[in-house]
């Protein structure tokens, strides 16, 4: 919606983005773009949504990362995109780490219970292992109520807050169900208006707008 060309990488083996945008079992994944068997051109699909897309399977999973295009590579070849979003796994992942050594930005999402917020505070140690000097970026997702200024608090010192929060919705849940965004779907919904408003702040932190 704001003009800008935009590569999505799923680098999840699970391949959830992937799924989410119609695709499945792609003959070009984002393994063997990695590892340089194909070129970025012949690796990615145009998708539904105004986005190109490198989609992800289950044979990320045996990539050797000490074998893959080096960070700086990988920046270079993607460079004719105006923006490059990365959806990397949860949890302990050597892909993560990899990922994280070349980001300008560092976008955690989360809900409000412990265990989330825990999760984010494990990336935060993988992302200063990696070399990522930045804040992190935590965006609060399904969220049933406005934070409140204890919450801020205890957050404040370990990450940067992008405000305002994804509220939870079922819209987000039934435009999954039909492979496309809540933004085509349901777009003058208040879940929309969350994800407009995110992203614009989040261009604005990367002096695209």
């Amino acid at each position: 919606e704001y003009g800008k060309k935009v590569l999505v990488i799923d680098a999840d083996p699970s391949a959830g983005l992937t799924f989410a945008c119609g695709i499945e079992n792609p003959r070009v994944s984002t393994k063997e773009f990695l590892t340089g068997q194909f070129s970025v051109d012949a690796s990615i699909i145009k998708s539904g949504e105004r986005f190109s897309i490198i989609a992800s399977s289950s044979r990320l999973l045996a990539i050797d990362i000490d074998q893959a295009i080096s960070p700086a590579k990988l920046i270079e070849l993607l460079a004719s995109f105006d923006l490059v979003i990365i959806d990397t796994p949860t949890g302990v992942s050597r892909i993560t780490t990899y990922f994280m050594a070349s980001a300008d930005l560092i976008v955690l999402p989360s809900t409000t219970e412990i265990l989330s917020l825990r999760g984010a505070l494990n990336s935060k140690d993988y992302a200063e292992s990696a070399g990522h000097s930045g804040q992190l970026q935590l965006l609060i997702t399904k969220a049933t109520q406005l934070l409140d200024d204890e919450f801020k608090s205890l957050i404040d010192e370990d990450f940067a807050l992008l405000e305002p929060t994804i509220r939870s919705s079922l819209q987000v849940s039934a435009s999954q169900s039909q492979a496309k965004s809540v933004l085509t779907l349901d777009t003058k919904s208040e879940v929309a208006a969350d994800y407009r408003e995110i992203t614009y702040l989040l261009l604005e932190k990367l002096e695209l707008i």
